[in-house]
């Protein structure tokens, strides 16, 4: 059994939370309940946990705070728009801003969470800060414009697939793990190894997530499941099925056919494999910094996404 991922970071997430219900203010009177409802339901956090676990060492700890507070509204702004255009009704087994307010004001809530992002980075004494950010949410937003875009294309290759999933999910890992290494003050060579980790790591959560999509249930997910093939989009087990065998999987999982009845055996292993793949490259792009407190901390990350790549597989 892995470590819990918050454990020894109960003060961290504690200052997180209270920081990040100060922000309320920052928000007009109507766009307040909205900010409200989705700090209510906040996950794992595992970008502010990418984040500490980077800075972890040196520096004090308000300028993580600060750090963990931005990468996760990043965050937050890519799911309100990810729900808008997926049409998800349920995120951390709550009604979703789409569900609770309609697209349109979900949509610009999301471009407001952006913007206050953008606000806190700028309040940094580097600049540099808010260019890593910056960086990222152009990125994540690009990759979400290209998935869109690639929606009922059949003939998504494996390499469009990766790229999509590094820019809309993988680079803001990236962007947690430097932003911590960044504030906790350590030097290059530290922060190049936590954010190549990010980088690694997001690829192999996109990759988990997409996994559930198909083979998970949404009670026990707490968010909708089966909006990648219901909305044209072509992920990771369809695409190895398609190369496997021709035809078209995600149109049979339109019509209602079961993702166990669509998706080989041979297929599902695959898809555990790479996943795996890419986690055990995350871990050794750490091995610069083995034995650092960061270095500990990161791969309780790696080895709670090793395990439920486990119990997944198994349950396939």
């Amino acid at each position: 059994m892995s470590t819990p991922l918050h454990q020894g970071l109960e003060a961290h997430f504690t200052a997180l939370n209270a920081f990040l219900n100060q922000q309320e203010e920052c928000f007009e009177p109507e766009v307040r309940p909205m900010f409200r409802e989705v700090l209510a339901h906040p996950g794992k956090r595992l970008r502010p946990l990418l984040t500490f676990g980077s800075g972890m060492g040196n520096g004090p700890l308000p300028p993580l705070v600060r750090g963990a507070a931005i990468v996760e509204l990043v965050h937050l702004a890519t799911l309100v728009h990810d729900d808008v255009l997926d049409g998800a009704d349920q995120r951390h087994g709550a009604p979703t801003p789409h569900r609770m307010h309609g697209a349109h004001a979900a949509v610009l809530f999301g471009d407001a969470l952006f913007a206050h992002a953008l606000v806190l980075a700028s309040e940094h004494n580097t600049s540099e800060v808010c260019a890593i950010v910056a960086r990222a949410s152009r990125d994540v937003c690009s990759g979400e414009v290209c998935q869109t875009f690639a929606r009922g294309n059949t003939e998504l290759t494996l390499a469009d697939y990766h790229r999509q999933i590094r820019m809309k999910t993988a680079v803001l890992f990236e962007a947690s793990c430097h932003v911590g290494a960044l504030l906790g003050g350590h030097n290059e060579k530290h922060i190049k190894a936590c954010a190549q980790f990010g980088l690694h790591l997001g690829v192999a959560y996109q990759i988990y997530d997409d996994l559930i999509d198909l083979l998970q249930d949404t009670a026990k997910a707490g968010k909708t499941l089966g909006t990648d093939a219901a909305s044209g989009k072509l992920t990771l087990p369809m695409i190895l099925e398609r190369n496997r065998r021709g035809g078209d999987p995600a149109g049979e999982l339109r019509r209602g056919l079961k993702a166990r009845d669509v998706i080989s055996h041979d297929t599902w292993s695959e898809c555990f494999r790479i996943l795996e793949a890419e986690v055990t490259a995350a871990e050794q792009v750490l091995q610069p910094i083995h034995g650092t407190a960061s270095s500990d901390f990161l791969h309780r990350l790696t080895a709670y996404l090793r395990e439920n790549n486990r119990k997944l597989s198994s349950a396939s």
